[in-house]
């Protein structure tokens, strides 16, 4: 995909949004619809967003920075956008039913959710992580969680095995905190076990990268562990260099420096043939999902550091 092509999908996304979203806004939103493969419908999404406008209280995270988010997902959903949102709040409502406090990340993850009975293994999952990194576990790890406890095998041997993986990291260059704690989450998609050799994929994975020159930020712990868990090659990896490049001789790319390298690799993700033939799809989908949830929840995190700046200045 030309890095023209792209822009010309955000400049219809940023339109259609307004000069009031903000542009990290309309990116993530433009990222959405390439992603699944899809063109950006405007009057599909105004039609969405008014229906979101009319049904939800006025105090609701889906009419503030989620909104046009959520609105790309109910769009692009196998249901009618109606029943996707009364959907939402009943996964919503059933994680805060199991004592996570509403906020933008249990709609984040009620989206991931195919049904409200998920929630208690979400917070079994939650609980157990907590009991490894008590101050490091918060509400950003909540749709990561939802995504992951419903996987085949045991949630305390996942807890542990995520725990394993942060530990095994650290040592090698990773620094501590909330970017490793999802990558060491999103390194147990494939097995609750721990396994070496996702360790040594991820590793051999950010060295490749730094070796072509491209920065890995901490912000992008969780791409690393998309690209191993994929089982990316050398193949794949020349692939995802060849579209960071693109993107980052982009204009539209010139102030959002961090989102490169999460969009070139959800990009070239959407290419593959190979992720999209027979039940591969399904797991493309599900990183996909993985990595959405990732770049949501750091745009959540610093639209909450603008809030406060705005108001400490006030």
């Amino acid at each position: 995909m030309e890095a023209k092509k792209i822009e010309e999908a955000y400049g219809q996304v940023s339109r259609a949004l307004g000069w009031a979203t903000d542009k990290q806004v309309s990116l993530a939103v433009t990222m959405i619809y390439l992603s699944r493969g899809r063109e950006f419908d405007a009057d599909a999404h105004h039609e969405v967003s008014q229906l979101i406008k009319k049904k939800e209280g006025f105090m609701s995270p889906l009419r503030a920075h989620l909104h046009h988010i959520v609105a790309a997902y109910l769009v692009l959903g196998d249901e009618p956008a109606e029943d996707g949102l009364v959907k939402l709040n009943a996964n919503q409502q059933a994680l805060n039913d199991v004592k996570f406090w509403k906020s933008s990340y249990t709609y984040l993850a009620g989206l991931m959710m195919k049904s409200p009975g998920e929630a208690e293994c979400a917070r079994e999952l939650y609980d157990a992580m907590k009991t490894h990194h008590p101050f490091l576990t918060s509400s950003e790890d909540i749709p990561y969680v939802v995504l992951l406890s419903n996987r085949e095998g045991d949630i305390q041997e996942r807890a542990e095995t995520m725990n394993r993986y942060y530990k095994e990291l650290r040592p090698q260059g990773f620094s501590a905190g909330n970017h490793l704690q999802w990558l060491s989450q999103s390194m147990t998609f494939g097995s609750p076990a721990f396994q070496p050799e996702v360790a040594g994929r991820v590793i051999a994975i950010r060295d490749f990268l730094k070796a072509e020159k491209i920065k890995v930020r901490g912000e992008h712990y969780p791409v690393l562990g998309f690209l191993a868990i994929a089982e990316a090659d050398g193949e794949a990896l020349a692939a995802v260099v060849k579209m960071f490049r693109e993107l980052e001789a982009s204009k539209l790319f010139r102030w959002y420096g961090w989102w490169v390298l999460p969009s070139a690799v959800q990009l070239t993700m959407a290419q593959s043939v190979g992720l999209r033939e027979s039940e591969a799809s399904v797991f493309a989908a599900s990183v996909e999902l993985l990595m959405q949830a990732q770049q949501a929840a750091m745009m959540l995190g610093m639209s909450a550091v603008i809030a406060s700046s705005n108001n400490s200045g006030s």
